[in-house]
Parts: C-alpha cells; sequence; structure tokens
C-alpha cells in the first residue's frame, strides 16, 4: 500500500476483493489526480479522513465492506463527487453535510440516524440524484404527528405502506401510481379525522379500505379495479367519485352526500337506485360510461340537484329522466349533455326558467332549437363538435342569443363549419366579457 501511495499520478486504481486491505493509510492525500477509487469486497474498517483531501475523487465504491460502519467525518469536502457505493455495508450513519456534495449523481443508500449524521432534509439537496436510492435508519420524526396533508405519488417500488394510521392529525390523504402495493392498512378505527381520501392507479390494491372514518368529507378512487370491500361508513360525505371500479360493493350512501360522479362503470339501475335511496341532498349527479344503466332509479330526483350530466351511457332510456326532472327539479342551475343526441329531443320538457349554465358537446346529429326563447338568466354556454346545432346557431340565427341580457361567456370548438367571419354582428349580446374560440378549421377571420 504504501508504495502505491507514492505514485501520485494515479487516477483510477482498483482494490476491489484484496482481502487483506483493512485499512487505508493517511498519506493517501497525496493522490491529489484520483478520480476513482474501488475498494468493493475488501476487508477495510476504517477510512481515513485524509481521503477527504482529494478534491478530485469522483466516484468512491464500498460495495460489500461487510466491515466498514462509518465514512470520513469530512465527505462534505469531496465536491467532485458524483457516485457514491455503499451497498452491502454496515454503516450506522451518513457524515454530516451529505448535502453539499451538490455533484452527486448516483448514492445507492443513506443511512438515516436518530442521533448524529446527515438528516433525511440533507438528501432533499441532492437535486441531481437519480436510479436507485435505498433509505436506511425509520425515516419519522416526531414532528410527523402533526402532518395534516399527505400525498404519495409513484412510488412504483412500495409494496405496503408506511403506519398512516399513527398520523393523528392527518386530514387529506393523496395515493396515485403505487402500482406494487397489495394493502393499504389493516386497522379497522385507522384515519380518524381524516377528511380527504384519493386513491388513483393502484391495479394490484385488493384488500379493502378502513371500515369507518367518521369525518371523511371527499372520496376518490380510480383505476383501482381489483379494489374489494365495502366503502368505507362515512356518516359525514359530501363528495364521491368512483372511476373504472369492479370488485367494490356499493351500499346506500349518506343522506347529506351532495356530488356523486360515477365512470367507466358495470352499476346497473338497482344498484344505483339502492345507492341514491338517501341522498335527499344531492345536487350534482354525473355519470359517464356508465352502459348497464337503463333507467335512473324510481325514487324522486331531489329538489336540491342544481347540476346533472350524462356521458354515453348508451343504453340509458332517456324520457323517464325527463320526466323525473320536471317538475321536482325545475331549479336547476346546470345541465349537461354529452354524446347522446336523443336527450336534446326531450329537453324541452325540462322547466329550464333558471337554468345557468349549458354544454352540449359531441352531438353531431343534433339541429334543436329551443321551442321558447333561452331562460333569461342563462350565463354561460358552450357548444362543441356539434357541427348541425353550430350551424342553427350561427347561419340561421335562431337562438336570438342576442337577446340574453346574462350571458358573459360564450365558448365554441371543434367544428368544420364553414364560416367566414365570427361572430357575426349582434349575434352575441354585449354582456359577453368570456369568448373561447379553439379549433374551427375553416374560420378566416375575426
Amino acid at each position: 500500500m504504501h508504495d502505491l501511495m507514492v505514485k501520485s499520478s494515479l487516477r483510477v486504481p482498483s482494490l476491489a476483493e484484496y482481502t487483506n486491505i483493512k485499512n487505508l493509510p493517511e498519506d493517501i492525500g497525496n493522490l491529489k489526480h484520483l478520480r476513482n477509487l474501488n475498494l468493493s469486497r475488501t476487508k477495510i474498517k476504517r477510512l481515513s479522513n485524509s481521503l477527504c483531501t482529494l478534491y478530485n475523487l469522483q466516484a468512491l465504491k464500498l460495495r460489500g465492506c461487510n466491515d466498514l460502519d462509518e465514512l470520513p467525518r469530512d465527505m462534505e469536502r469531496l465536491i467532485n463527487m458524483l457516485y457514491l457505493d455503499i451497498k452491502g455495508t454496515k454503516l450506522a450513519r451518513m457524515p454530516e453535510g451529505m448535502g453539499r456534495l451538490k455533484n452527486l449523481r448516483i448514492v445507492t443508500d443513506f443511512v438515516l440516524s436518530c442521533q448524529t449524521g446527515s438528516s433525511i432534509n440533507e438528501l432533499g439537496k441532492l437535486k441531481h440524484l437519480r436510479g436507485r436510492l435505498s433509505i436506511s435508519g425509520w425515516v419519522g420524526h416526531s414532528s410527523f404527528s402533526n402532518i395534516v396533508s399527505l400525498g404519495l405519488h409513484d412510488c412504483k417500488f412500495f409494496i405496503s405502506l408506511p403506519p398512516l394510521s399513527q398520523l393523528s392529525s392527518l386530514k387529506s390523504l393523496s395515493i396515485s401510481g403505487l402500482s406494487g402495493v397489495l394493502i393499504v392498512g389493516d386497522d379497522d378505527e385507522a384515519f380518524p379525522l381524516l377528511q380527504e381520501l384519493c386513491i388513483r392507479d393502484c391495479p394490484k390494491l385488493t384488500k379493502s379500505l378502513p371500515k369507518h372514518l367518521p369525518c371523511l368529507k371527499k372520496l376518490k378512487i380510480v383505476d383501482c379495479e381489483k379494489l374489494g370491500g365495502l366503502l368505507p361508513t362515512a356518516p359525514s360525505i359530501l363528495e364521491l367519485e368512483l372511476q373504472k371500479y369492479k370488485a367494490l360493493q356499493l351500499e346506500p350512501l349518506a343522506c347529506g352526500l351532495r356530488e356523486l360522479d360515477i365512470r367507466d362503470s358495470n352499476m346497473d339501475d338497482s344498484v344505483l337506485e339502492q345507492m341514491l335511496q338517501r341522498c335527499t341532498l344531492l345536487e350534482k349527479l354525473c355519470l359517464w360510461k356508465c352502459s348497464e344503466i337503463k333507467s335512473l332509479p324510481e325514487v324522486r330526483v331531489p329538489i336540491t340537484l342544481k347540476g346533472f350530466s350524462i356521458n354515453s351511457c348508451e343504453n340509458l332510456d332517456y324520457s323517464n329522466i325527463f320526466l323525473g326532472l320536471s317538475p321536482p327539479a325545475s331549479n336547476m342551475s346546470e345541465f349537461f349533455v354529452y354524446m347522446e343526441s336523443k336527450v336534446i329531443a326531450r329537453a324541452n320538457a325540462l322547466r329550464l326558467s333558471i337554468l345557468v349554465y349549458l354544454t352540449i358537446t359531441d352531438c353531431p346529429e343534433i339541429e334543436w332549437v329551443p321551442k321558447e326563447s333561452l331562460p333569461s338568466k342563462l350565463k354561460e354556454i358552450t357548444i362543441g363538435h356539434s357541427d348541425k346545432l353550430i350551424e342553427s346557431l350561427i347561419r340561421k340565427r335562431e337562438w336570438s342569443l342576442h337577446t340574453l341580457p346574462s350571458l358573459t361567456s360564450f365558448t365554441i370548438l371543434d367544428s368544420d363549419v364553414e364560416m367566414e367571419c365570427f361572430p357575426d354582428e349582434h349575434l352575441l349580446p354585449s354582456s359577453i366579457t368570456s369568448l373561447h374560440i379553439s379549433v374551427l378549421q375553416n374560420l378566416k377571420s375575426l
């Protein structure tokens, strides 16, 4: 080793698997040109602090050094370090100041200690890290009990979640992209204060959610087709959104529910009726791509309903919908129709006198013209991908938009209608404050 140390021009020495090496001499600091030092699978027990004077060192490889339990205390001085491999060592902690190694690209492991050494805050300063990183030592801190909102996203190597139920102050939890997670806790009384829960893109998640979430107000489950069991008992829930789920068992929802959004579902009429039987305060109902639903529940639509949206429910009998909505829901302020031409044909049956928002998109065959004038309280209109409708609106002027005193926002998009100019004079009222024009292929001037 001494003979090696006098070779001051050495740049890339490899001493890997020389099991008789147990210590590095102090004069290793003489190798000022050293770029890469490989001591993997040696019996080295300690590294001289003089190693930290090798300012040109870019890679230090200590993989499989089973007897090594600490790094030099002044590691922070190796400012040109790019690569640090400590896999298979017995380090008890990382030296203080690791966050100053700003150029680090690869660190195989980061060992935390509850006493001295670098904290997890130092890891956060290493902006150029990439590849795989193992964090050991438990990571927690007493202040974690004060966490109110937590998001876990795209952690693809998570197999199980940390004991989140110990976060006594947690109110909002968002989990998405954890494709390897198999279970989300098994504590029936977990999260007594949780108010929002969003779980997205967890295709391997199979076990049920916590059974009782007394303070939950908003629940969103998206792309979790294997998630089974019952929805949590949530007496305080206000908003529920379910997309691409198959194994969940649905029961009557709490009477205080305000918004229900169901998409890409195999739910049938009876299940929907069972879910809604207590929901007397429902304000918004959205059904998208629910091909098994053929009619709305027999129960009366609540008079509180203000928003109703339908999209691609191809087998739904729309005649019953509007019989149910008029007159009990004549106070609706939003009425949305998507991709369903036969809906508009029956819309005249509605009492729309206080309609505020009207959206009609993806209805290419509709030539609907209201028999009576549009409601004077109408504030926003959106028309898209419905050329026959746009033709009647623009060219034939059968809508009399210029007479609407409250209209402030108008959106037109996705049309192949021939139009030299838009909007023509006096097409829109002077009350317009927001105008959106998008994907009009034949528009020549404004």
